[in-house]
């Protein structure tokens, strides 16, 4: 690896920022428990934040975005079930096959132009098991990746994002948003956090790049899939 002087801005990858002189100071300072027990007081309170500012139920913080996509992929799919996303997706690319791995999924790959999805090219991806005679896998969730990573920062619109999950709805799949570099979309198009992710089942948020956390990913969703994510971010370890 090599290293870049210190007076040069690295433009790697947003995942090398530093935490700020005050998110160290709110590391040093922080309340902590045993959140294994469930009484880390830090814990529980970030957990709280996120749900209330994404309008879910209930969240969960894992050590990685990969594993907070990986846990959402699990807890609502069943093995043999197919997710749908777009062709050069965080999901496809950069998390070694997990969806594979740890799901049992196949996935559909849908095009798009800097990593943004068509709705109408997500409703053609969509394969369910009725009525192909067992030939079709079951498509059971659409993956969003907003913004998007390999799109260069690519922002979906709030209504190319409704109308994805209102396809998914329609077609019986629950919908997840990547929301690794959501808070970027958030500041760009002055959409709340409640608003972009309100038709998602589930989202996932990366703390470690801008928002300025050493570590670290929240997923939010209902009371009923957070628990099962809980079940399963103790079984992946």
């Amino acid at each position: 690896m090599r290293y870049a002087a210190s007076d040069r801005v690295d433009l790697r990858s947003d995942t090398v920022t530093q935490p700020t002189p005050g998110m160290r100071r709110a590391m040093a300072e922080a309340d902590v428990g045993d959140d294994v027990l469930g009484d880390d007081p830090t814990v529980i309170e970030l957990q709280n934040r996120l749900a209330s500012l994404t309008g879910k139920d209930a969240a969960l913080f894992v050590p990685s975005g990969t594993m907070s996509n990986a846990i959402a992929i699990r807890a609502q799919t069943n093995p043999g079930d197919e997710i749908v996303t777009e062709r050069h997706s965080h999901i496809y690319i950069y998390e070694g096959g997990g969806y594979a791995a740890l799901s049992g999924c196949s996935i559909a790959l849908v095009p798009g132009t800097r990593g943004i999805m068509r709705p109408e090219d997500v409703k053609s991806a969509i394969r369910k098991e009725d009525g192909s005679l067992g030939h079709y896998p079951n498509g059971s969730l659409v993956c969003v990746e907003n913004t998007s990573n390999r799109g260069g920062g690519a922002i979906y619109s709030q209504e190319t994002m409704d109308s994805i999950c209102k396809i998914a709805k329609d077609n019986n799949c629950n919908s997840h948003l990547d929301g690794a570099r959501m808070f970027n979309a958030v500041v760009a198009t002055g959409t709340s956090p409640e608003r972009m992710t309100r038709d998602f089942d589930t989202v996932s948020i990366c703390l470690s790049k801008g928002l300025g956390s050493p570590v670290g990913s929240v997923l939010v969703g209902s009371n009923e899939t957070i628990r099962l994510a809980h079940r399963w971010r103790k079984m992946f370890g």
